[in-house]
């Protein structure tokens, strides 16, 4: 015969299981790398659950807090997503920002043409976004960026417990509109040296253009901008991994304030 004792120990804690797996699942989906397209949905469902189980025992919640009603589930489950997915939105400003940069260069350098499949967001990129979005990939995996969701999943119970997200308010706002101002500005930042270069050889190529007419711009331009933007892209990754790693550590500082904003 089971003990009651344990039957009811082991339901409490199945049911704090499923506390934190409906607001650690949306977020492993979410976020960067692992919520790729790439990686099998089996591997995200298995990973969540074994977060969940860790995560479980240490965190500040109680099976009292789960609604038991239909409706409240549904509310309930709403806002833990909404959690997961405004803590996931600020790290992928960054990951966009590795996009948009390669995306630009890569039209100034006419190489459109030749994009491939983006295996984190499944859309077509150029090959310098492919390269320095691999890049990003592994200065994130390299750094243990995956450990600044961990830490921040589990402060957030002790900032905003289960189900307790309220409306999002002003401060959240504009901290969504201020991560997306910076996901330009570091755009910029990394795609400056290959852009300065490749504005310059248009200049260049239109001066040559006007000065001596018999030479075919469209056919000599066109491997000159393959090759210095390939060149300048090579050489940015010195002072890429700094720049992004810098990005990563300041995620770190602001995740923990925004769910003590949140809460």
């Amino acid at each position: 015969m089971v003990d009651p004792a344990l039957l009811n120990w082991t339901i409490d804690h199945i049911m704090r299981v499923l506390m934190v797996l409906i607001r650690v699942g949306p977020l492993l989906f979410l976020m960067p790398v692992f919520g790729a397209r790439g990686v099998p949905a089996q591997v995200r469902i298995l990973m969540s659950l074994t977060i969940a189980l860790v995560i479980a025992p240490v965190a500040p919640i109680t099976v009292a807090d789960l609604p038991i009603t239909p409706p409240g589930f549904a509310i309930f489950a709403a806002r833990e997503v909404a959690l997961a997915a405004i803590l996931a939105l600020f790290t992928r400003f960054i990951f966009a920002a590795v996009e948009i940069a390669g995306q630009i260069v890569g039209i100034q350098m006419g190489m459109m043409i030749a994009g491939v499949m983006d295996p984190q967001f499944g859309t077509q990129v150029s090959l310098v976004g492919m390269l320095w979005n691999i890049a990003a990939i592994l200065i994130f995996l390299a750094i243990d960026g995956h450990h600044i969701f961990l830490a921040a999943m589990i402060q957030s119970y002790h900032w905003v417990g289960p189900g307790q997200l309220g409306l999002i308010g002003q401060l959240t706002y504009e901290a969504m509109m201020n991560g997306a101002l910076q996901m330009f500005v570091l755009a910029v930042m990394i795609m400056a040296p290959a852009m300065a270069v490749l504005f310059f050889s248009h200049i260049g190529m239109g001066i040559i253009a006007k000065v001596v007419p018999q030479i075919p711009v469209l056919i000599v331009g066109m491997p000159l901008n393959i090759a210095l933007g390939l060149l300048f892209a090579g050489l940015s990754m010195g002072y890429l991994a700094p720049l992004l790693i810098a990005r990563f550590e300041m995620l770190g500082r602001l995740l923990p304030r925004i769910v003590a904003g949140l809460g």
